[in-house]
C-alpha cells in the first residue's frame, strides 16, 4: 500500500461516522458532559452536609462541605477551557454557598461550645476559629496572586477561544492530510500546556494518521494519566486497543471504556459497547 493510501486509511479510522475518535470541540462537543453532571459528586456531599447540619452534627457537616469544595476545585482544574465560561457560573455560585455555610457552621459551633465550657476554654476556641478563618482568607489571597503558566488552573474566555481555534485549525489540517502542519500546531499547543487533554488527543490522532499506533497509544496513556476524568481519552484508548490488538485486547479495551463510563460519567457509546461484547 502506498503512503497516501496508508494516510487515507488512517484518516478514515480517525474520522469515521460519528467521529470514531471522540473530539472535545466542534461537531462532537455535545459529547462533553454538562456542568450539572460534573457536579453530581459535589452535590452529593452538599446534601450530606445539609442533613448533618439539620441533625446538629456540625463537625460532620463541615467535613462534607469541605469535600464538596475539593470536588468543585477538581472540576475546574480538569476543565480549564470551560472554567471561565458562563456555563460554570453555577459551579462558582455553589462554591460561594458552600464557603458561606462552612463559616456559618463554624461560628455556630463556637457559640455553642462557649456556653458549655469555661471562659478560658471559650477564649481558646475562639482563637482557633479566628486562626482557621485567617488561614482560609490567606489561601484566597494567594489564589488571587499572578501565577506561572504551569500553576494556572483557569484561563480567560478569550484565551480559551484562541486555543480552541488553534485546535480546530490543527484538526482541519489533519483532515486535509497536511500532517506536518497539524503536528506543528499541536506541538506549539503542548509546549504551552504539556498535559492538555484536547491537544494530546489530537497528537494521538496525528500519530494514527502517520501509522504509528505505538506512539498513539503512548500519547493516549499520557492523556488518561494526566487527565483521568476526561472520558474521551479512555474511549479513544479502548478504540485503539481494539484496532491494534483485536480479540487479544478486548479485556484491556473493556477496562478502558468502563473507566470512562463509571469514573468519568462518560456517555454511552452503543457502537463501542457492541464491539466489546
Amino acid at each position: 500500500m502506498t503512503k497516501p493510501a496508508v494516510i487515507c486509511a488512517a484518516l478514515s479510522f480517525a474520522f469515521a461516522a460519528n467521529a470514531a475518535w471522540y473530539w472535545p470541540f466542534g461537531d462532537d462537543e455535545k459529547e462533553e458532559p454538562r456542568v450539572s453532571e460534573l457536579m453530581e459528586p459535589a452535590v452529593d456531599f452538599i446534601d450530606r452536609a445539609t442533613d448533618f447540619a439539620e441533625q446538629g452534627k456540625i463537625s460532620e457537616a463541615v467535613d462534607a462541605y469541605r469535600k464538596a469544595l475539593a470536588e468543585l476545585a477538581r472540576i475546574e482544574l480538569e476543565n480549564p477551557e470551560r472554567a471561565g465560561k458562563p456555563e460554570f457560573a453555577t459551579l462558582r455560585n455553589k462554591r460561594a454557598y458552600v464557603m458561606t455555610s462552612i463559616d456559618s457552621l463554624l461560628l455556630q459551633q463556637a457559640h455553642s461550645n462557649a456556653r458549655a465550657v469555661s471562659v478560658t476554654d471559650t477564649t481558646e476556641l475562639e482563637k482557633r476559629w479566628k486562626a482557621e478563618q485567617a488561614e482560609r482568607k490567606a489561601a484566597e489571597e494567594r489564589a488571587k496572586m499572578p501565577k506561572t503558566s504551569s500553576e494556572r488552573s483557569t484561563v480567560t474566555e478569550e484565551e480559551a477561544d484562541v486555543r480552541r481555534e488553534r485546535m480546530e485549525s490543527a484538526r482541519d489540517s489533519l483532515k486535509r492530510g497536511e500532517l506536518a502542519l497539524a503536528k506543528a500546531s499541536v506541538k506549539s499547543l503542548l509546549a504551552e500546556k504539556p498535559n492538555d487533554a484536547a491537544a494530546l488527543n489530537m497528537k494521538a490522532m496525528i500519530e494514527v494518521a502517520e501509522g504509528d499506533d505505538a506512539a498513539a497509544e503512548e500519547t493516549l496513556r499520557q492523556l488518561v494519566m494526566s487527565n483521568p476524568r476526561v472520558h474521551y481519552g479512555h474511549y479513544n484508548l479502548a478504540r485503539l486497543i481494539l484496532r491494534t490488538r483485536g480479540e487479544k485486547g478486548i479485556e484491556a479495551a473493556r477496562r478502558a471504556y468502563r473507566t470512562g463510563r463509571d469514573y468519568c460519567n462518560g456517555p454511552v457509546d452503543p457502537k463501542l459497547e457492541d464491539m466489546l461484547k
